[in-house]
């Protein structure tokens, strides 16, 4: 599905293929889980994604995101459910080749955990990535930087009601980045 020059309300459910949001598009997501199966969320070319209480969740050997530099990205998880805290879920199961990309200079808001254990999480732009946000939090296989990003992780968690996972976050025995 590619959705341009419009401005809607998208609801919570399986998008088989992937979804491209495009060309001035502003969309809302509304509170649920979105299961992007076997394609990629692409948001880019002065484009809008925001929405507070969602669950991205990628299934399937295609399945990736990728905010580029012109999208504005403002996206908190769910504070119940299945996905409570956790605003990026990759299938346990993928391959590790997929790449979960954040390159916008206006992605201000990234609340929750990123959540990509065999995944690389890159990170680009030249705008703060997260600053927004009273925590992000990301696992990650691989974690790549270029084009100077600045990624901000923020650990006020008790500025928000998005509650945090158990084993991250202060609720984690340890703070560690690893190669």
């Amino acid at each position: 599905m590619v959705i341009r020059n419009e401005t809607r309300s998208l609801l919570p459910g399986v998008y088989c293929g992937g979804l491209t949001i495009d060309t001035g598009a502003n969309i809302t997501l509304t509170p649920g889980v979105y299961i992007f199966k076997d394609g990629q969320l692409i948001v880019d070319g002065g484009a809008t994604l925001t929405g507070s209480g969602v669950g991205l969740y990628f299934t399937g050997a295609a399945s990736g995101l990728n905010f580029g530099k012109n999208s504005r990205i403002n996206l908190s998880a769910p504070v119940e459910g299945s996905m409570a805290g956790i605003l990026i879920f990759k299938d346990r199961n993928a391959p590790t080749t997929q790449k979960f990309e954040i390159s916008s200079d206006g992605a201000d808001t990234l609340l929750g955990t990123i959540y990509i254990p065999r995944g690389r999480f890159y990170s680009g732009g030249e705008q703060p990535i997260a600053q927004n946000s009273a925590y992000t939090i990301i696992v990650a296989r691989t974690v790549e930087a270029q084009a100077d990003p600045t990624l901000v992780l923020n650990s006020n968690y008790s500025a928000t009601n998005v509650p945090v996972p158990n084993g991250v976050g202060p609720l984690s025995s340890q703070v560690r980045l690893a190669n």
